[in-house]
């Protein structure tokens, strides 16, 4: 059995030991200055004089003019600072009261000041992200540290750890991020940052970050053309509506019946996480209307059939938007393995929008309008054809959509005791001219089966 000591090394292995901290040596030194002598400074009009002001923690630097050359000599002016120094030094500076507020404290408060704050409030998704890297990676290690002593060689050691974990460069980046964020939330009742850091990244020493050796998947043309044929229901109608649209998944599953008016789609919301919040969209450049080739509008129109409300991929029993993951691994990830891909997730849709778009020469401001980009330059700025809805349906008729659009949709080979069905939609026989043999009755599966 082990003894109690060998236990608690286990338990803190990974824990940052207190010599990573920045500032554990730096208040010991502060606490040893009792006294000062001073300097004296020849300026350009006399004399003055140089030394720490009086208080806690970390002392300002202040200088103190005595008088000019007139009015003193040098012995004068050290026999003047030396009186006023005798003042200073007679109630020498208290031991700085260090804040103990540990990391793990301010991260909570971090967290919850982000998502309840008026100006800039984050998106559940971004705080749940951060809270998976808190949970993950830092509180593990600098959980338990003071706040105060984070600096760059408290980081240094946590860019260590990670590399041990081998994790990506992207992904040891947005850890630091957020613990920078952290170290800089504490502030004075003036606002004023607690904790100054000057980061150094040379001596963080983190992986740089190689946009070429990121992986960024896309599809072909090809490659689209295949899925949309081997999909069928609802997975069918996505993966076309993704490549012809170059939305984001969650804006996809957001979309609701009322968003769409026969030719485009408003993007308004989006749908996010595992209980199918609405949340607003991603940026405010992602509120917009992306037009539609008119092959895509038919077969959307197709498919929403004659409902008038409610998500357009939405859940048989509590109407609510479809999961992505259930329809990314249940039913997208299958037609991929069938196909012989490798598995992505949908936005390597977008990414082939976003590149057929730009080969087939799309006017640049439309292009960042349909995708949702930001406007880089005041050319940009200027560029008001967005506004022309006629000269958007041309050319989004003109672009085409780069991949071989079905005529009609397949559906859904349907389960024993259901009708058949697009996904979860009711199917309209006369909108998708596809015969189907009618289900049998009771009587007649009595009969044929020998029931």
């Amino acid at each position: 059995m082990r003894d109690k000591k060998s236990c608690n090394r286990a338990a803190d292995r990974d824990t940052l030991r207190p010599r990573a901290s920045d500032e554990h040596e730096k208040r010991r030194i502060v606490m040893r200055r009792r006294h000062q002598d001073g300097n004296l400074i020849r300026t350009r009009h006399g004399w003055s004089a140089r030394y720490y002001e009086r208080g806690e923690g970390q002392r300002r630097r202040i200088q103190v003019f005595l008088g000019s050359f007139e009015e003193l000599t040098k012995p004068q002016a050290k026999t003047a600072m030396a009186d006023l120094l005798a003042e200073v030094n007679k109630n020498p500076a208290a031991p700085p009261q260090t804040d103990n507020t540990t990391f793990r404290t301010v991260a909570e408060e971090w967290i919850k000041d982000c998502r309840e704050r008026i100006r800039k409030p984050i998106k559940p998704s971004v705080a749940c992200n951060w809270r998976s890297i808190l949970a993950n990676h830092l509180l593990p290690l600098i959980g338990s540290t003071p706040v105060a002593d984070v600096g760059n060689k408290t980081l240094k050691t946590v860019v260590q750890h990670l590399i041990k974990k081998r994790l990506s460069p992207q992904t040891i980046k947005n850890i630091l991020q957020v613990a920078k964020l952290v170290v800089a939330f504490p502030k004075d009742e003036d606002g004023n940052r607690m904790h100054e850091r000057t980061w150094n990244a040379a001596f963080i020493d983190a992986p740089m970050v190689d946009k070429d050796e990121q992986e960024r998947p896309s599809f072909t043309s090809e490659q689209v053309t295949r899925i949309v044929k081997a999909a069928t229901g609802r997975l069918q109608m996505a993966c076309i509506l993704f490549a012809a649209s170059g939305l984001r998944a969650g804006e996809l599953l957001g979309l609701e019946c009322k968003h769409f008016d026969g030719s485009s789609i408003k993007v308004q919301q989006a749908a996010w996480g595992g209980d199918n919040r609405v949340v607003k969209p991603k940026t405010k450049n992602a509120n917009r209307t992306v037009d539609l080739h008119p092959d895509v509008a038919a077969l959307l129109e197709s498919f929403i059939g004659n409902r008038t409300a409610g998500f357009v991929f939405q859940t048989s029993g509590s109407h609510r938007p479809v999961t992505q993951t259930n329809l990314l691994r249940r039913e997208f990830h299958p037609v991929l393995d069938n196909l012989k891909i490798s598995q992505r997730g949908f936005h390597a849709f977008r990414r082939f929008r976003n590149t057929f778009l730009r080969q087939s020469h799309c006017p640049d401001g439309l292009l960042k309008f349909w995708m949702g980009h930001a406007d880089r330059d005041m050319t940009d700025h200027y560029d008001r054809s967005r506004e022309d809805l006629q000269y958007r349906r041309d050319v989004a008729k003109a672009m085409g959509t780069g991949f071989e659009v079905p005529k009609t949709l397949t559906p859904k080979v349907p389960k024993l005791g259901q009708s058949g069905a697009i996904g979860r939609q009711a199917e309209t026989v006369e909108s998708r001219s596809i015969a189907r043999k009618p289900a049998k009755t009771l009587e007649e599966v009595g009969v044929s089966d020998g029931i």
